[in-house]
């Protein structure tokens, strides 16, 4: 035991002694192995590279295999996300097809209590709305059909079912289309269960005016308005809007359908004429 610990206490002391120079000598050596051109050199060299080389690939495939297993814990992170998303996405889409379902059933339900049947040899046209051309004193649009596309002067423009305006001017290829909250626009129309006859009229605006009630005719919000038929620029029971708002000065109505709405529209003819000639929308401008 004694001669061990002597033998350590000597290795220490030549290290102590000695290290400074195996070092420099270290140093030198890998110096000459870098910069000699000599084939010998360049061997040993290379046959250390490759040694070296071995060695760390073996001690970075740990590395590496972490590495990988971080790169997919994050890749199935963004999946849950990506998944969470989508689900969400779906639960939107469900809730709307469900809404629109509603919406379809309650629309025919109103058919069937308005006893709404669409005339026979009723025909149909769809069409783009081409631009705006109104301003602070008119709500038109242009829509691209006329009188080449078979587009008469009293067409009924529909949307969903419900009105949004009637065709009052017909070019070749364009037809200006009228809408209801145009100032000029005034429609006879039936109100609430009772069938009150009433005048929906424009304002500019993106809610219209019920007026010209019978005397004491009781409305509340909420009451169906539809087209009444009289005159004959509308047939009877289509779908206006619904009563929004009641008070002392005035009775508004909300449309069902707005120009914001909707780019198309659905021109149908009813074989309807009524006031082409002495029109009011014509006399309001």
């Amino acid at each position: 035991m004694k001669n061990k610990l002597g033998r350590i206490r000597v290795f220490k002391g030549l290290y102590r002694r000695y290290a400074v120079y195996f070092y420099l000598f270290l140093a030198a050596m890998l110096i000459l192995l870098g910069v000699s051109h000599h084939p010998v050199i360049q061997h040993i060299r290379i046959s250390i590279g490759n040694v070296t080389s071995s060695i760390v690939s073996v001690l970075y495939k740990p590395f590496e295999g972490v590495g990988y297993a971080v790169s997919y814990l994050s890749e199935l992170g963004d999946l849950h996300r990506e998944n969470v998303r989508l689900k969400q996405d779906n639960e939107k889409l469900l809730y709307w097809v469900n809404r629109s379902q509603k919406l379809k059933q309650e629309n025919e339900r109103l058919k069937k209590e308005l006893h709404f049947i669409e005339p026979s040899g009723v025909r149909r046209w769809t069409a783009y709305i081409a631009a705006d051309n109104g301003g602070s004193f008119s709500r038109s649009v242009l829509v691209r059909a006329g009188e080449k596309d078979g587009i008469k002067k009293g067409f009924v423009a529909l949307y969903n079912e419900g009105v949004i305006g009637r065709i009052v001017d017909v070019g070749d290829s364009v037809s200006r289309l009228l809408l209801l909250t145009d100032f000029a626009s005034r429609v006879p129309v039936f109100v609430g269960e009772k069938r009150l006859l009433g005048i929906v009229q424009g304002n500019n605006t993106q809610i219209l005016n019920l007026t010209s009630l019978p005397e004491g005719a009781e409305v509340k919000v909420g009451d169906y308005i539809t087209t009444s038929g009289h005159a004959g620029v509308f047939p009877p029971d289509l779908p206006i809007g619904s009563v929004s708002k009641v008070t002392e000065e005035e009775i508004e109505v909300l449309p069902f359908v707005l120009r914001e709405d909707t780019s198309f529209v659905q021109l149908v003819d009813y074989g309807l004429a009524g006031l082409l000639e002495t029109d009011p929308c014509e006399d309001g401008k």
